[in-house]
């Protein structure tokens, strides 16, 4: 564990949330297991860690290109707005079914949302309805299509260098889900860690069956992980959201880039994309100069591969659910 975050961790929260991150499914008796713990410490220390804010929630991963939704990440910069009316325009798109993500900061954008959409025709005036809603506080706006994520494990936990990765594609072979999987994946997308008895009671749908399911939608890849979201401001980090574009360069080239990014000890979130960017980093560093150290560190080693470069320092996340219950109710 990095030693920087022990006076906001100890040992024993250190063991608990990297068995969450491998699987926060998990029964408390598994984990505790694992880490060597009695199960009444197991399920005290989580709920002080959700208490503390430090686990916000627990989250399900569903790659929806499994569901013939392609993800779109769209870049607002605003302008003639005050505090009261970017709170008022953020909740406006918190509310949006078919909003997964959305974050807000300082650099280049101040908004970063990502949004689902079946088709081009339904992206165009899904977008246009987000454009809308900033009105006359919109300065500037692009968006880019995603063809791969991959949530790379949270490295400072681990006392090894482990890497385990949750991927999430474009649209592809999709598969059909019954209103019992919805049910299911609505009512666990935000609370990965709900009991199957309370999946059960919540979705009127017979215990055994709501198992069923679940072990389905992870044999199929629709869901691909549980996941614990850690605040990271909570352990005094900072969260850099580096977006670069490439150069006319090989793909060989692009591949060792991006193994060395899922490698380096500072890089946990890898979104390729096209449009305006090719590439999207998610860096947690303890202060802005060891950001500019992994980035110095990146062009020094890919000069030949990164055209341009710009970056967000991300304050807020306010939204993280890969359920587009809009989408997906049709």
């Amino acid at each position: 564990m990095d030693k920087y975050i022990k006076k906001f961790i100890d040992e024993k929260d250190r063991k608990i949330l990297t068995e969450l991150d491998k699987d926060a499914r998990q029964p408390d008796s598994e984990i505790a297991k694992k880490a060597g713990l009695s199960k009444q410490v197991v399920n005290f220390r989580i709920k002080k860690l959700v208490e503390r804010g430090i686990v916000p929630i627990f989250y399900t991963i569903i790659n929806t290109g499994k569901l013939g939704l392609n993800s779109y990440y769209i870049f607002l910069q605003l302008q003639k707005i005050n505090k009261t009316q970017e709170k008022e325009l953020l909740k406006k798109l918190n509310d949006l079914d078919y909003v997964g993500w959305l974050a807000s900061g300082v650099g280049r954008w101040d908004v970063v949302l990502l949004i689902y959409a079946d088709s081009i025709s339904t992206f165009d005036r899904l977008f246009n309805n987000v454009l809308d809603l900033c009105g006359e506080h919109l300065h500037e706006h692009n968006f880019a299509t995603l063809i791969r994520s991959e949530h790379i494990s949270y490295k400072f936990l681990a006392e090894t260098r482990y890497l385990e990765s949750v991927k999430q594609t474009e649209k592809s072979e999709i598969v059909m889900l019954g209103e019992e999987d919805k049910k299911i994946l609505e009512a666990i997308s935000q609370n990965s860690r709900m009991p199957l008895t309370e999946i059960s009671e919540k979705t009127k749908i017979p215990l055994h069956v709501v198992n069923y399911h679940i072990k389905s939608m992870i044999k199929d890849k629709v869901i691909e992980g549980f996941k614990p979201k850690i605040d990271v401001s909570k352990i005094d980090y900072q969260w850099n959201l580096l977006l670069i574009q490439f150069q006319r360069t090989t793909e060989e080239r692009k591949k060792e880039f991006i193994d060395f990014c899922r490698n380096h000890k500072k890089i946990y979130y890898i979104t390729n994309t096209i449009g305006i960017y090719n590439l999207l980093l998610d860096i947690y560093v303890k202060n802005t100069k060891e950001f500019r150290d992994v980035l110095l560190e990146l062009k020094d080693k890919f000069s030949d591969v990164i055209k341009l470069y710009e970056s967000i320092v991300i304050f807020d996340e306010y939204k993280i659910n890969y359920f587009p219950k809009g989408l997906l109710k049709k």
